[in-house]
Formats: C-alpha cells, sequence, structure tokens
C-alpha cells in the first residue's frame, strides 16, 4: 500500500521487502491513487493562495538570491499601483506561478497562462507530478511494448498499437532488437521499474475542454502482488551476469528524482531500451527530440517577448513573431495584465538562473492537492 501523504517524515526510504534493492520514490510518498473522474471543476486554485501571497505582495515564490532585486522592486510597484484584486485575477496571479521549464509540456504552458491572463475561462493547469491522460497513454504503451516484447508478442497484438500507440510500440521493438536471455532480463527489470511510476492525472483550474477527466490508472501498468520480488530476483541476476557493467542498467527507469512530467522522462527510458538493445551502455542513442534539445534559447525568446509585454523592452526581430503571438492571447495591455505577465516572466527568469522550483513550498502545494482529491 503507498503511504499517505500526512505520514511522508515516518518512512524509511529504503524498504528492500517491498521495493527490492531500491528506495522509495518521493512520488511514492506523496502520491495516493485514485479512481474517481473530476469533471470540469479540478483543484481549486484558491486554495493555494497562500502559497503565492504572504503579507502585501504575491511574491513568495519570486523572491530568490540575495541583495536588492530591481526587477522584483519594479513588480511591486505594478500591484501596489491596482489595488484591491477580484477573485478572478487573484486565480490568474496563482496560474502565472505554474510555469515550470523543466515540464515536458514547456513552452508550450507559456502559452496557456498568457490566454489565462487574456482572460480565457479555461484555466485547467498542472504542474508538480502532474500528468495530462495522453502523456500518461504514452507511458502505458511503453510499458506495455516492453512487457509485449519480453512474451514475444508481435506489435500489432500490444494493445494500444491501433489506439494511437503505434510510434511508442513499433519505438520500443525496434530499440530492443532481437531477443537474448539477458535483454529479456533487463527488459523485463525495465518494465516493473517503469510500471510502478505514478501518473497524476489530476488538475488544477476549470478544465472547459474535457468534461471528464479519469484519474485511473494510477501507473503504467497494474502489477501483481509479487512484483517486487520479481524484480529483485531479476536485478541480482543481472548483476550475477553482468557484474560491475549492471550499475548502469539498473538505474530508476526514468530517473530517480523526476517524476513523469520531467522533459527528459521518456528520453531517459529511450536511453535505457536503446542500450538494451545493445548490451551496451548509451552505445545506440536515439536521437534528441525537439522537447528535449534547444531549451535555453527557447527560453530566452520567450522571456524577451514577455518583457516587451510587460516592460516595453523591445525584442529583438528575430523573438518578434513570438511576443505578437503571447500578446495576442495576454489582450491589450493594461497595469493588471502588465503585472501578470510579469510574475510569469520572473518566475521563469529565476528558474533559468537559480534553477528554483516555480512553486516553493512544492511539498505543500501536492499535499493540497492530495487533500482534496481525497475529500471528493
Amino acid at each position: 500500500m503507498i503511504p499517505k501523504p500526512a505520514k511522508i517524515y515516518h518512512i524509511i526510504f529504503f524498504n528492500k521487502r517491498f521495493y527490492g534493492n531500491r528506495g522509495l520514490l518521493m512520488e511514492e510518498m506523496l502520491l495516493t491513487p485514485h479512481s474517481i473522474k473530476l469533471g470540469r471543476q479540478g483543484i481549486p486554485l484558491s486554495l493555494i493562495s497562500h502559497l503565492v501571497k504572504s503579507g502585501t505582495f504575491s511574491d513568495v515564490n519570486l523572491r530568490q538570491g540575495f541583495g536588492s532585486d530591481h526587477d522584483l522592486k519594479a513588480i511591486h510597484e505594478l500591484e501596489s499601483s491596482l489595488g484591491k484584486l477580484s477573485l478572478e485575477d487573484e486565480e490568474r496571479r496563482i496560474a502565472a506561478d505554474f510555469c515550470c521549464i523543466w515540464r515536458y509540456d514547456y513552452p508550450e504552458r507559456v502559452h496557456e497562462i498568457c490566454s489565462i491572463i487574456g482572460g480565457a475561462s479555461h484555466t485547467a493547469l498542472r504542474l508538480h507530478y502532474q500528468v495530462s491522460p495522453e502523456r500518461r497513454q504514452e507511458l502505458i504503451d511503453y510499458a506495455e511494448a516492453l512487457n509485449g516484447w519480453v512474451h514475444d508478442a508481435a506489435p500489432q497484438d500490444i494493445p494500444g498499437y491501433g489506439r494511437g500507440g503505434k510510434h511508442t510500440i513499433d519505438k520500443v521493438y525496434g530499440f530492443l532488437g532481437e531477443k537474448t536471455p539477458l535483454k529479456a532480463l533487463l527488459a523485463e527489470r525495465t518494465y516493473y521499474g517503469l510500471s510502478r511510476r505514478s501518473l497524476n492525472c489530476s488538475f488544477w483550474g476549470i478544465n472547459e475542454q474535457e468534461p471528464l477527466t479519469c484519474l485511473a490508472p494510477f501507473a503504467p501498468q497494474q502489477l501483481t502482488p509479487g512484483w517486487h520480488d520479481r524484480m529483485a530476483y531479476l536485478e541480482n541476476e543481472i548483476h550475477r551476469q553482468m557484474g560491475n557493467k549492471a550499475r548502469d542498467f539498473l538505474c530508476d527507469v526514468g530517473g530517480s528524482a523526476e517524476p513523469a512530467c520531467h522533459f527528459k522522462f521518456v528520453r531517459r527510458i529511450d536511453i535505457l531500451v536503446s542500450s538494451i538493445g545493445c548490451l551496451k551502455w548509451r552505445g545506440n542513442l536515439p536521437p534528441k527530440q525537439g522537447a528535449v534539445s534547444g531549451r535555453r534559447a527557447k527560453t530566452a525568446s520567450y522571456l524577451a517577448a514577455l518583457e516587451q509585454y510587460w516592460r516595453g523592452t523591445p525584442a529583438d526581430n528575430d523573438d518578434q513573431d513570438l511576443a505578437d503571438r503571447l500578446a495576442a492571447l495576454l489582450g491589450s495591455p493594461t497595469d493588471c495584465k502588465r503585472w501578470l505577465a510579469a510574475c510569469l516572466w520572473k518566475s521563469i527568469k529565476n528558474q533559468t538562473l537559480y534553477q528554483a522550483y516555480p512553486m516553493r513550498h512544492w511539498v505543500d502545494f501536492v499535499r493540497i492537492g492530495e487533500d482534496y482529491i481525497e475529500s471528493l
């Protein structure tokens, strides 16, 4: 049974009886599986207002580093000029802190938040540990492909093959290639490692695009009760056959600290599975996808585009098209919209400079969302 969030500080990390040679992942300590369906109303953004505003200014997540911060001072001046905010603008301010530059849906998330600032009624957003149903299905297809390859099933016989999973399933089979006993052990162990990962599809705000969001399944596969014993056996056998070379292959599938929402999560699995296919670590590196490469340059462009809107600083010609598209989503500038865009800009800038989380008290953030879902 996965521990409830309220007990995360009382958990022993390395419980080998239930989790083999690996420790509990942070997501397994923070999250609980849910089988309910959310309608258009997700977790209310108002529940985390105190994680954004403390005291006079809404800057809890914007304060970083030491010494004076001229950018933050300008943002404070904008906020001071606004007076009392409407409930809608308070929620828009909270939404501005939902942009994480390490998520798989960045930089598209910037457009979504700009649309919310501009007045869109669709305010559904996901942040720490949360993924879309589409992302969940991709990882389900990945796990089923691993299991199918181990058990000699044809790609076309994998359940998701004809329902949009063809690319993922063909990719996995292509990485693994011809089956050998050692590769089968490694692929099965990877299947268990991936299948234990948490896929939390809850969301914050109002979802005007989907009438229902099912929170189940919560993991890529529903494993049998003895999976941890089987995984421990596989890891021991792999160690016996590969010796020191087994270390890289027995990593946490997708990453130890990074959940399924991380932009490199699938990339890391691709590297692992392609390495299994040639039995050499990183011996057959797949090409990087656009979501993985070039992120620094993209972020610089988005910062320039947002700064042009809130501060009036001209963007370079190369960034002007993006600036125009974001401005169209934001709408005609008002002091409030400029302030909200500045908060979004500052959040992205801080993450770039300080490697900061967009939500400073992120454990509280996750637990508040879990408590709300638990109460439904």
